[in-house]
């Protein structure tokens, strides 16, 4: 097995990335070196979304792209491993006879003992079952991100039941690593340079709620003081019920945690609230709640329009919620009805191309709003993490401030001064665009 290639595509969430990085991980364990060329890779593996119709779609033209390699390239075994497997196990089979192995959610984890049976013969292609598996301690030392952050998911799978959503068919129940276990494999990272760390789930609130520990996640906060080198602690993925007051003032207390939390609200009118299955308090009680008792913190959410039933005065509504609360990030998406989800039998379906003008409507709104919100930060001196050579021009470097998570957010372009990638580093904000800012470094 020496000297031969792997090549890891990873599609969709950071969810994802993160299953990613523990099959790279595996791979490299039986011998493979990994490429970012996939024509070069004797064994190909595509972690597929499977959470949208539209993502389905990408997975599957992603798949049938890098076949090519099979006979113009050196492939010799492509894999397709994730949600999309696991949404729609055997009729995969037929569907893309190109593949050699099909890995629901359910065995990723197993990927090294299942590429080692197909190397010794197996012809079983299809690794699927209901996903109950929770992996613990270290889960990768093949990161798919930059050295300076990185996501660490403290759950797997999800309990809510939202009507649209197909994730814990996807992912299983909801089940939580342990405080210790999260605490150790986060100062691994630190003490291999990682300076930002970001808490994903399906739900992070609900961490512990499957072993009745409600106050796991304040704990784990407040266990995080205690390692040395850790800058940021960024929470992502907060459900809006289980947000209390004692997690509020844990953030606002640490040292650690960033002025920054992802709650995904979804809508703001009742009805429509209750017919998505979602709990909690009125979602303007609940963003007035967070920044109350985290001064300078930036919330972001989610939002979906064209659910059905939306009638043209809700959405009006929403529009007069996004202006009035001034979301400083917000993700907009139609709605689309899944099949096997029970909002896709609702009656009353919004046209797509309705649901689709609405979000283009709400996201010129937010735009102008983010824009606002960045002007504000013009002149300030503020900590900047440097990630390094921008992705579109070697003459400005890249960096992120607090109140920016990787990859979703705006980021900081750096247009003078001298940075360190992987460090946190004062910048003087000089200028704003609707999504990012500009800064020079700052001297002493």
């Amino acid at each position: 097995m020496v000297g031969r290639y792997a090549a890891m595509i990873s599609l969709g969430c950071a969810k994802n990335l993160v299953d990613s990085e523990l099959m790279v991980s595996q791979m490299i364990d039986l011998g493979y070196e990994m490429t970012s060329e996939a024509g070069n890779a004797s064994v190909i593996v595509v972690n597929t979304c499977g959470f949208l119709q539209s993502a389905v779609e990408e997975s599957v033209q992603t798949v049938l792209d890098l076949a090519r390699n099979k006979t113009n390239g050196s492939c010799e075994k492509l894999v397709v491993a994730g949600c999309m497997v696991q949404r729609y196990g055997k009729k995969l089979l037929d569907l893309l006879p190109e593949v050699d192995l099909f890995i629901g959610t359910s065995h990723f984890h197993e990927i090294k003992d299942i590429l080692r049976r197909s190397e010794a013969g197996s012809k079983k292609r299809l690794w699927i079952a209901f996903p109950d598996h929770i992996e613990t301690g270290p889960l990768s030392s093949a990161r798919q991100t930059t050295d300076s952050f990185a996501y660490v998911k403290i759950a797997e799978g999800c309990s809510n039941r939202c009507s649209f959503c197909l994730i814990p068919r996807l992912r299983g129940h909801y089940r939580s690593r342990t405080t210790e276990d999260v605490f150790q494999e986060i100062a691994h990272l630190v003490s291999g340079g990682v300076k930002e760390i970001n808490l994903i789930a399906q739900d992070t609130t609900a961490f512990g709620s499957d072993r009745n520990d409600a106050s796991a996640l304040v704990r784990l906060i407040e266990s995080l003081e205690g390692i040395d080198g850790l800058e940021w602690v960024r929470v992502l993925y907060a459900y809006p019920d289980r947000i209390t007051n004692e997690l509020l003032r844990a953030m606002a207390q640490s040292s650690k945690i960033v002025p920054y939390l992802d709650v995904p609200l979804q809508h703001c009118v009742p009805r429509i609230l209750r017919d998505m299955h979602r709990k909690g308090e009125a979602p303007e009680d609940i963003v007035g709640r967070i920044r109350k008792m985290i001064p300078g913190v930036a919330v972001r959410t989610s939002l979906i329009v064209g659910f059905p039933g939306e009638t043209g005065e809700e959405f009006r509504e929403l529009v007069e919620f996004v202006e009035r609360v001034e979301f400083e990030h917000l993700g907009i998406f139609a709605f689309s009805p899944e099949p096997g989800s029970r909002a896709a039998r609702l009656p009353a379906q919004i046209d797509s191309e309705v649901a689709t003008e609405r979000r283009r409507m709400l996201l010129e709104i937010q735009r102008t709003i983010s824009r606002r919100y960045l002007e504000k930060l013009a002149g300030r001196i503020l900590p900047v993490l440097i990630e390094g050579i921008h992705p579109e021009t070697d003459l400005l470097l890249s960096g992120r401030l607090a109140i920016q998570a990787p990859e979703v957010d705006g980021s900081v372009l750096i247009t003078g001064g001298t940075g360190i990638a992987g460090e946190i580093m004062p910048c003087r904000i000089t200028g704003a665009h609707d999504y990012d800012v500009e800064a020079v470094l700052v001297t002493s």
